[in-house]
């Protein structure tokens, strides 16, 4: 009776941890490129965000607070929020430029937080609340699509205009 009783709250405490989804608190990605290449795209990507801290020497941008829980510039999100007034956010991005050991081939990681906060009440205020990673991945996608836009614009007008 002691082992079948042992085995099922083991069992409980496994069932638990599981069904419990975490969240990652920050989205990071690679771009290869120079780092002033890749800070302009970055900034480029967040042109429909007023900036609060742009330090190209630190690596660090900082967006206003956003009021919403996304902005609506930037894509139409699938499902309807309720009470879209109850969130509030701001965007962080930290670049750190990297090399690869195998050809010392020049990149840059960014890492970008989304601080999502939600009205509680009156008494508890706004509180951190998870985001679910949409928005992140859609700008950190821009990035590189604007990385790329500007690599095919930079081979098309060497070799065409002559």
């Amino acid at each position: 009776m002691v082992r079948i009783s042992t085995v099922f709250v083991g069992v409980l405490v496994l069932m638990g941890c599981a069904s419990t989804p975490t969240r990652e608190a920050f989205h990071t990605r690679l771009y290869q490129g120079a780092y002033d290449e890749v800070w302009l795209a970055a900034l480029r990507a967040l042109n429909d965000y007023p900036l609060k801290v742009s330090n190209k020497d630190a690596g660090k941008i900082q967006t206003e607070t956003v009021n919403g829980p996304y902005n609506e510039l930037l894509f139409a999100y699938p499902d309807p929020i309720e009470l879209p007034e109850r969130f509030r956010y701001s965007m962080r991005l930290n670049f750190a430029k990297l090399e690869t050991e195998r050809d010392g081939t020049a990149m840059v990681r960014i890492r970008l937080i989304k601080d999502l906060e939600k009205y509680q009440d009156f008494y508890a205020g706004w509180l951190a609340y998870d985001a679910d990673g949409l928005e992140e991945k859609v700008l950190l996608y821009r990035i590189e699509h604007i990385l790329q836009m500007e690599r095919s614009l930079l081979k098309g007008s060497s070799t065409g205009d002559s």
